[in-house]
């Protein structure tokens, strides 16, 4: 795992937990003040998270049928197209985390800054190899509660 990988597993752990205990917390106050339920919120970033690993997990497959079936290829054959599939993932991956500076900027509404985040995170976790999970057991919500 390279260090210098801003979307290795490390570093998307690292953005999870902060957003997770950091960003949560900070945003928590301005949605209270919004009169928006914590039951709402969590059910809304789970679903976000789960539109983005199924968007994701589409646009994954559809990397898939470009290469086509390797069936047919011989032993190093296949290893090459399956190192060159890694790498177009991986190049997925690496735009969507470059473009992300621009959704956070353009987000007015508190709430849609929180999903577009999470949104975002969401693809990048999902495209990870192995795919990431979010910790939707922590007990981070219970402590924090509203």
């Amino acid at each position: 795992e390279s260090m210098n990988d801003p979307v290795s597993k490390t570093r998307l752990t690292e953005m999870y937990d902060s957003l997770k205990l950091e960003k949560w917390t900070d945003m928590k106050d301005l949605l209270k003040s919004n009169k928006t339920s914590a039951e709402f919120t969590r059910a809304l970033v789970q679903k976000t998270f789960k539109d983005a690993a199924e968007e994701m997990q589409r646009k994954k497959q559809q990397i898939e049928e470009t290469f086509g079936s390797a069936e047919s290829s011989s032993g190093l054959e296949n290893q090459k197209v399956e190192a060159y599939r890694k790498l177009a993932v991986h190049n997925l991956q690496l735009a969507l985390y470059h473009s992300n500076k621009d959704l956070l900027k353009d987000a007015m509404v508190n709430l849609r800054r929180l999903t577009s985040e999470c949104h975002w995170l969401g693809c990048l976790i999902a495209l990870n190899h192995p795919p990431l999970q979010p910790d939707w057991e922590s007990q981070h919500y219970e402590k924090n509660s509203w």
